[in-house]
């Protein structure tokens, strides 16, 4: 009996362990963003916590600045382009990846991982190098194509994790009724993994829209991103300013998020 009472009181000690690691982890992760968000709404003209006051002002001065509206348009256009991107290349990557039937295609997957391992800054270098070969000067396009390669593989393994969790039965169902390869795609396996497209479309988007690993060496001079333009304010400014713009995009993420947990769910991406 002694020795259950034991077994027990570990075993509650080992869950209770757990649980404070978990509730750590979520405060180291989520503190600072909160913390940023507090000091952006401070009435003092520079960074100080915790604020003395509240205003809105700091986020007026965001909008109404015709640099931070540029940088941010030209987020925009980085966001939609990575994820067009994305979209045209890893879809029919994880098809081919989950449903070839040739020889390679697990090095196929491999190879779309390996950029996303390799660190951004390391990418962003080698873009701008090959850029530089054909021609190709640092522009949103240029950009946006690094990105694109970057993060391929979050929209590959999305859609791949939930191919890979079809049956197989729908298929054959199709084609036993008459159903051309394309037919079957179109009608059957596309709206099926339209939750994983539209998951890892939110997630490629606020990629593109916030990186900068890659975006230091590939945006234009006169085509510089919300990220690159926030660290040159950084740079030469303590206000709250900066914690303002941080916010812009702390809550621009929050509502992708919410837009695809809102409309499919998140729990269904891989159901």
């Amino acid at each position: 009996m002694s020795r259950m009472r034991a077994a027990s009181l570990l075993d509650a000690l080992g869950i209770g362990a757990i649980i404070a690691v978990a509730i750590a982890s979520l405060v180291i992760l989520i503190a600072p963003s909160i913390i940023v968000v507090i000091i952006s709404f401070d009435t003092r003209a520079y960074v100080a916590f915790p604020p003395e006051g509240f205003t809105l002002d700091w986020y007026r001065q965001v909008f109404s600045q015709d640099v931070l509206v540029e940088a941010m348009w030209n987020s925009l256009q980085v966001g939609v382009t990575v994820t067009a991107l994305c979209i045209l290349l890893g879809v029919p990557t994880a098809l081919v990846c989950v449903r070839g039937r040739f020889r390679g295609t697990t090095a196929l997957s491999v190879y779309v991982l390996v950029p996303h391992m390799v660190p951004g800054i390391v990418l962003g270098v080698a873009v701008l190098f090959a850029g530089a070969l054909v021609g190709v000067g640092p522009s949103i396009g240029l950009q946006s194509i690094s990105i694109a390669v970057f993060v391929l593989a979050v929209m590959v393994r999305t859609v791949m994790s939930r191919l890979q969790r079809l049956d197989p039965a729908l298929d054959e169902a199709a084609a036993n009724l008459g159903a051309t390869p394309f037919q079957n795609l179109r009608t059957i396996t596309f709206p099926l993994l339209m939750p994983a497209i539209l998951a890892g479309s939110v997630f490629t988007f606020i990629e593109g829209f916030d990186n900068i690993s890659v975006a230091i060496f590939t945006h234009g001079f006169r085509d510089r991103p919300l990220p690159i333009e926030l660290l040159a304010m950084v740079q030469t400014t303590n206000t709250p300013l900066v914690a303002a713009v941080s916010g812009v995009q702390i809550l621009l993420a929050i509502l992708a998020l919410a837009a695809v947990s809102k409309s499919i769910g998140l729990d269904r991406v891989n159901d």
